[in-house]
């Protein structure tokens, strides 16, 4: 009985903490006026080396380099939510290879630009959503041998743009600063560094303070890190909160706010309905033998995608969470192609198609996530497809389904340990953006392990 007594009144004790937990998470809003950051990749390389053979000596080298910048900023108001982001990257390689009776050469050239935007704008929990993503990519590489008087050369390019359109009612937000709000809160009890016991008013400020801490653009690295551990102390020391500031209390501070490396998380619900028009085009020109064969591929697709359903993401606690989600879809596609070859200006070979397909399938899914501390996260996910297809004059039924599990764990602050498993069926799927093949009936296992080191 009184081991009864005891479990009811740890159980109660206990619950009061789980549902501030839980109250806190939901309730929390992500706020910010503009958050900007700039990445830049610069980099090359070059081999060379010697293999001597019974038939003579090989010589092979080649080098070449690249470069890429990316550009992202969200605004997160009442009214507004506001995602940007914009990238461009180039690479470049030249390679030669000398034998004992001919020489080849070959060059590579490729190009690739994106940008995404999508805009929110709410009113009394009804938001009018409007956004945009395209894609541009093109390369060119040739091919040249001495013993023959000709060259190869292939061109390829593509394009794509989406635009999104929609109305729904709810809001998503980004709860990471609250997750990590509480975690700091949890290791300042454990280490009394805190003067009493945060409140609920008081944890929620905590956790628009690390927001402040994260999203402020400092350049210098140093003086970023600075800032966020001041303005976080700056809380704490202005509302009396902490009774001593030893080494464990700054420890803490800088443990939680630079390596918490736990999932992007989110709550709240959002029921929606969105246009999704979207074209894309793609070509490919390959000429040998000094224009004597040339290939000519195309394909233009033009779709409309409509979806309606609901999202619904769950804080249970600081540890658990369950996220599901279903939509009806209708899509309509409309594909031209052409593939062509030629010889000596001849065309001896075409084929052409101008095919469409419709689409009706509801799409569901559903994740629990589990964060046991601030180093691990746990994952696991169930999502199905299906529907019927009416392509040319057929109607089939198609479906997939995919269920997985992640498991990412801290080793230490430059190793950790990634496993993933799961498996993957898929039924009459056909590829939608290219030639619309019908893709082979799947089922797959997978399990992956491995550990990643940062140096």
């Amino acid at each position: 009985m009184i081991k009864l007594l005891l479990s009811c009144a740890l159980s109660l004790s206990i619950l009061p903490s789980y549902c501030q937990q839980d109250s806190l998470l939901k309730n929390f809003k992500f706020r910010i006026s503009r958050y900007r950051a700039l990445n830049l990749d610069l980099g090359g390389g070059s081999n060379h080396n010697n293999a001597d053979y019974p038939s003579g000596k090989l010589e092979n080298s080649g080098g070449g380099g690249g470069f890429g910048a990316g550009y992202f900023s969200i605004k997160s108001t009442d009214k507004i939510l506001l995602s940007q982001s914009y990238s461009i990257s180039s690479n470049y390689f030249e390679a030669k290879s000398k034998g004992a009776s001919e020489v080849n050469r070959s060059k590579q050239f490729s190009a690739a630009s994106g940008v995404s935007i999508n805009n929110k704008w709410f009113a009394k929990n009804k938001f009018i959503e409007l956004g945009v993503v395209g894609f541009r990519g093109l390369s060119r590489s040739t091919y040249n041998n001495s013993n023959i008087p000709a060259s190869s050369r292939q061109n390829y390019g593509d394009y794509s743009i989406a635009l999104n359109t929609g109305i729904g009612v709810g809001r998503l937000e980004n709860i990471t600063d609250m997750q990590n709000a509480l975690w700091l809160n949890k290791a300042l009890q454990k280490a009394n560094s805190l003067a009493h016991p945060l409140s609920g008013a008081e944890l929620n400020e905590l956790g628009r303070t690390i927001t402040k801490a994260n999203s402020t653009r400092v350049l210098d690295s140093r003086k970023r890190i600075q800032f966020a551990l001041e303005t976080v102390d700056s809380f704490f020391q202005k509302n009396n909160l902490v009774s001593k500031t030893d080494i464990k209390y700054f420890s803490n501070l800088n443990d939680i706010l630079f390596f918490a490396i736990n999932n992007y998380r989110l709550a709240g619900s959002e029921k929606f309905i969105r246009f999704t028009p979207f074209v894309s085009d793609y070509h490919k020109d390959q000429v040998q033998n000094n224009n004597g064969d040339k290939y000519e591929g195309r394909a233009m697709v033009k779709s409309l995608n409509f979806s309606a359903g609901l999202n619904k993401y769950v804080p249970l606690n600081l540890t658990h969470q369950n996220n599901f989600g279903a939509a009806l879809l209708l899509n309509y596609i409309q594909q031209d192609y052409s593939d062509r070859s030629f010889n000596n200006g001849s065309l001896t070979n075409e084929l052409k198609d101008n095919p469409t397909s419709k689409q009706a399938a509801l799409d569901l899914f559903f994740e629990h996530a589990i964060y046991p501390n601030t180093r691990t996260a746990i994952n696991f996910r169930v999502q199905t497809l299906g529907g019927y297809e009416r392509f040319k004059e057929s109607t089939e039924f198609f479906g997939s389904a995919n269920l997985t599990g992640a498991f990412n764990y801290f080793i230490s602050y430059r190793t950790r340990l990634n496993i993933n498993l799961g498996t993957f069926y898929q039924h009459n799927t056909r590829e939608k953006y290219r030639y619309m093949i019908l893709l082979p009936n799947t089922f797959q296992l997978f399990a992956n392990a491995g550990v990643s080191v940062n140096i």
